[in-house]
């Protein structure tokens, strides 16, 4: 794979963020990467962050944006990705007390109220999928289907996460045709099969150690308008920046 569609998800390296921007973005160099997805500041200012990202070159591939900043500083929003240079911006994650078919519905309308606002800018707006988005249905459909259908000559882009899928009992290779053209961003996590779905300790694995397809989701995405392949991995056993060695050397080599 060409390693400048290969972007770390930084909430992979939150704790590390927190802890010396500087040192962070200087490892993601070594390893090898040439883009990333911004997760917050983590305590910074974004202006020290965005510092960084010019000192490094990375690529922006994306942004995760708070639940409530979509309803309450749009504005804000719209100055932190003109600073960063992203034009897609993403909802991480309906707040707990939103995950209800009121919340649902409202958090569509919301969404395509703000994609509508910013789409003169060229800015689209779009969706991560974590568990919930498989477990709970709206109108017979999963979270993420419902919210990312098109409506009113709009969409919101889809961001499909692998690992989320496989914990539904979803084949993620299957899962991810519905939206073709339609998530620009993937996020990839590897998942072993026969632990129980909520044992993230032992079911999460780095890229190529687990039992996800990722050759055949690659190839799905060269016809189908990926531009970025995001690692993410929410904990590691053997240190996070061994962790997004080992998954991004897997994914160069495929």
């Amino acid at each position: 794979m060409e390693v400048k569609k290969i972007a770390a998800q930084m909430y992979s390296l939150r704790h590390e963020l927190e802890k010396s921007p500087e040192e962070t973005f200087k490892s993601l160099k070594e390893i090898g990467f040439k883009a990333i997805q911004l997760d917050g500041m983590r305590g910074h200012d974004p202006k020290e962050i965005n510092e960084l990202v010019k000192k490094y070159n990375f690529e922006i591939a994306g942004m995760h944006i708070k639940h409530e900043r979509f309803f309450n500083d749009i504005d804000g929003i719209v100055a932190e990705a003109l600073l960063f240079g992203s034009k897609v911006i993403y909802d991480k994650y309906i707040d707990d007390e939103e995950q209800h078919r009121e919340g649902y519905i409202k958090t569509k309308n919301q969404l395509l109220k703000v994609q509508d606002m910013l789409r003169p800018l060229g800015f689209q707006v779009g969706l991560h999928c974590p568990e919930y988005d498989f477990n709970e249905k709206i109108d017979s459909k999963t979270v993420l289907d419902y919210i990312t259908a098109p409506e009113i000559g709009l969409s919101i882009l889809s961001e499909p996460d692998t690992y989320w899928m496989s914990v539904a009992g979803k084949n993620p290779v299957e899962e991810i045709k519905k939206f073709h053209n339609r998530a620009p961003i993937i996020h990839l996590k590897d998942y072993i099969k026969g632990f129980d779905p909520k044992d993230m300790e032992h079911n999460l694995t780095e890229l190529g150690k687990g039992d996800v397809d990722f050759k055949a989701i690659i190839e799905w995405g060269k016809a189908s308008g990926v531009e970025y392949y995001c690692i993410e991995q929410d904990y590691s056993h053997i240190g996070m920046f061994n962790s997004m060695q080992e998954s991004f050397d897997y994914l160069r080599n495929l």
